[in-house]
């Protein structure tokens, strides 16, 4: 039913079309007049470098185009040409340019997305749990991680929203959202096209062309980018490399103006990810290793390396189409239409023990489709109040089918499906009291019915052909409902000084366990709720120094309720009173409190034009108020809060300067983060009962970056040299801590790489 009033909204929306009077396009003339412009535009720039930062970037941060100085959000903006210059490859980059933001692969996925911001998200990517921080490309929200690590490609601006987002963008928004924008279309003819080349192989091209088919009428784009990269290490055991990059992405849009005041967007997007698992490495040595092959397993000594005995699987394929209608229905109301459909298959094989020996083997294969609806209605008449309305429709299934060996003697799978179905009205708005004074407020409901299916069980062998065990076997329903409202106020202290205050609410979906162990813990077949987050927060956006300062601030104070964990948790399947098996349990674990400070900074020197300093600093304090003995063994089923670093920073020194005819830019960067917890562990140490079991942690570390950029006075052609982690740094980004199978392992982050891209544009 839902779908038929869908397609006939579409239909009545495309029904207005033909009544409207046909737009003219820029003449040939005109298209020439513009990219001589163009042109001296970039050769005065640089030959005459300016004193002042700019301010101008527009951001869509509350779905309405406003200067980023202007909008009460704590918000982040990272442009294209920041992330060609620093050579980005993909979204886990970011991690230094945005404050309180964590992020990295999942698992041992080069391409599954794993996103922390202020401490809060979620590190689990099976089906049955939501992230906590909102992915969308080109406004529409992407379900799952698999795949959503995306690559920078055909980029306008990447939008990084921090605080609950629950009001405008809905569900699993608790954390914040992160907003790719791919680069828009015009009548012009414009093209790009780059080659990369560097350390462990790298070879990546990247290419792209857009303009008018029609001039005013019809537009369209293509782009792909072809990633590539050799091993950081190599499996000991196989000869083969570990943690290398494989990854084939396209592009292709089209846009139709059938008249002055409409816009017709169609866009699809395919990646393949076929990179070799990236590699796991050892912390400690497995004991088991001695009873199965004879010797021990110490750690490695480079970082990089592995010793699976599992065959390397590794591939996502994932896809995505949408259509955007964008209608001026008059000096006031602007219509917006956004439909999509989403699919990813990923197959993956994960030797969590990283021997020969088949301690802990998991064979596992994902799949989801998503299609989703949003209609906005968009007011602003000049006055006193502005604000967007609308109605969001999301209809999803993911599911999966997960095969474990233990020991080589237990074999057990982990299958099932989740669907949701999502409905939301939400409005946002903002009424000028006075030519300074702005109320702002907002009101999202959702209503959200999720269907969890699963059957694991326990099998004879590894052709996991005859069950002898089953541990859960349920078909369950669940309606989650929300309410998340936003209430603020803005304050213009001068034309450059703004002031803001905002009490918001934001959730993560509930759910249900699917590797629940029914037989031991009936209550983990039961549905988890929902996390709900409120957040009170004072912020400062301002220009200083003769505008050549940008300096924006911003502190909250949140209130973090039913944390969603998933814990890996040991217990006695034979009743002799050690522990000899495990489960992975998932549930709300107890309440937090959230508070923090960030700053952001960007200052050009008023004197020496070709100088600047940029950076953050965020601080952040993330204390449980209690946890929940869910399994009453007298230990807590969490100790702390993952991802939640307490000091974090970067700055950078930024040189601005023309020469050899042209522009030259660089920048020298150094990042810090403390210590950071980066599992979730439950019940006593098998090792010591007595003990706790206690999580990974990453020790604090600092990074050093640097590039260097020469771009050509008319503006086609660029050289640039990348240099990441020059330091040759050291650092887990994500691990597992099961001793009860010997299993303490993780995954670093890259190592040095130096890298040159010779790049054209047209």
């Amino acid at each position: 039913m839902m779908r038929k009033l869908i397609l006939v909204g579409l239909g009545a929306c495309l029904a207005l079309l033909p009544t409207l009077t046909p737009a003219e396009g820029l003449s040939p003339e005109e298209t020439r007049a513009e990219n001589e412009n163009l042109q001296d535009e970039q050769t005065a720039a640089a030959e005459e470098p300016s004193g002042e930062v700019d301010d101008e970037i527009v951001v869509t941060a509350r779905k309405r185009e406003e200067n980023i100085q202007e909008v009460p959000v704590a918000v982040t903006v990272v442009t294209a040409e920041t992330l060609e210059d620093s050579g980005v490859v993909d979204l886990s980059e970011l991690q230094a340019q945005v404050p309180n933001l964590s992020i990295y692969p999942g698992r041992n996925q080069s391409t599954t997305l794993t996103a922390f911001m202020r401490g809060i998200g979620q590190a689990d990517p099976l089906w049955g749990v939501d992230p906590g921080v909102g992915l969308y490309l080109d406004d529409v929200y992407m379900a799952r991680p698999q795949g959503a690590l995306l690559d920078v490609f055909d980029i306008q601006q990447i939008e990084v929203l921090r605080g609950p987002q629950g009001t405008l963008y809905g569900k699993n928004t608790i954390g914040g959202a992160i907003k790719y924008t791919s680069r828009a279309m015009t009548d012009e003819t414009t093209g790009t096209i780059s080659l990369t080349g560097g350390d462990y192989g790298t070879t990546d091209f990247k290419a792209s062309v857009s303009g008018a088919l029609i001039p005013g009428k019809l537009r369209a784009k293509a782009a792909v980018a072809s990633l590539q990269r050799d091993g950081y290490g190599t499996n000991l055991f196989t000869g083969r490399e570990v943690s290398n990059k494989d990854t084939v992405a396209y592009r292709l849009g089209l846009d139709w103006l059938p008249s002055d005041d409409v816009t017709i967007k169609l866009r699809l997007d395919h990646t393949e990810d076929d990179a070799e698992p990236k590699g796991l490495t050892r912390l400690e040595a497995n004991p088991f290793c001695l009873l199965f092959l004879g010797q021990a397993c110490d750690p490695l000594p480079n970082i990089f390396d592995t010793q699976s005995g599992l065959a390397p699987l590794n591939s996502t394929e994932s896809e995505g189409y949408s259509m955007t209608i964008d209608w001026r229905i008059n000096d006031d109301w602007r219509f917006k239409s956004i439909t999509a459909y989403r699919e990813s298959d990923t197959e993956n094989n994960i030797d969590f023990d990283t021997t020969p020996a088949r301690i802990t083997d998991v064979i596992a294969t994902y799949f989801d489709e998503q299609t989703s609806q949003e209609f906005q209605f968009i007011y602003d008449a000049g006055g006193d109040f502005s604000g967007v309305f609308g109605f969001y429709y999301f209809d999803g299934t993911a599911g999966g089918l997960v095969q474990n060996i233990f020991l080589n003697s237990i074999f057990g799978t982990t299958e099932g499906t989740t669907d949701t179905e999502s409905i939301a009205l939400f409005g946002d708005g903002s009424y000028a009291i006075n030519d300074r004074l702005t109320f702002n407020f907002g009101l999202r409901l959702t209503e959200e019915e999720k269907r969890g299916i699963a059957f694991n069980a326990g099998y004879s062998d590894d052709t996991f052909s005859t069950v002898t065990a089953v541990t859960a076997d349920y078909d369950k329903s669940e309606t989650f409902t929300s309410v998340a409202p936003k209430v603020g106020l803005d304050y213009a202290f001068s034309d450059d000084v703004m002031g803001y205050v905002t009490l918001s609410r934001g959730f993560k979906s509930g759910g249900f366990n699917v590797r629940a162990q029914a037989t031991a813990f009936p209550e983990s077949a039961e549905p988890f709720d929902d996390e709900v987050l409120t957040v009170a927060e004072v912020g400062l956006k301002s220009i200083l120094a003769d505008r050549s300062l940008v300096l924006n601030l911003a502190a909250f104070y949140g209130d973090y309720e039913d944390i969603q964990v998933s814990t890996f948790t040991s217990f006695d399947s034979d009743g002799d009173g050690s522990d000899d098996a495990f489960f992975g349990n998932f549930l709300n674990a107890g309440n937090a409190t959230m508070q923090g400070l960030e700053v952001e900074f960007d200052w050009t020197s008023p004197t020496v034009y070709w100088f600047g300093l940029s950076g953050n600093l965020s601080w952040l304090d993330a204390d449980p108020d209690e946890f929940l003995d869910a399994n009453n063994d007298g230990f807590v089923d969490t100790q702390v809060i993952s991802n939640a670093p307490e000091i974090t920073g970067a700055i950078n020194l930024n040189f601005d300067f023309p020469a050899f005819g042209g522009l030259i830019t660089s920048s020298i960067g150094y990042a810090y983060r403390d210590d950071s917890v980066l599992t979730t562990e439950g019940g006593p140490d098998p090792r010591d009962p007595t003990r706790p079991l206690l999580p990974l942690v990453q020790p604090s570390f600092d990074t050093v970056n640097a590039w260097v950029s020469w771009l050509s006075g008319n503006g086609h052609w660029q050289v640039t040299v990348n240099g990441k982690n020059l330091t040759d740094e050291e650092y887990l980004t994500n691990g597992y801590n099961i001793p009860v199978l010997g299993i303490v392992q993780g995954s670093f982050g890259d190592p040095r790489t130096v890298t040159a891209t010779l790049g054209y544009k047209f």
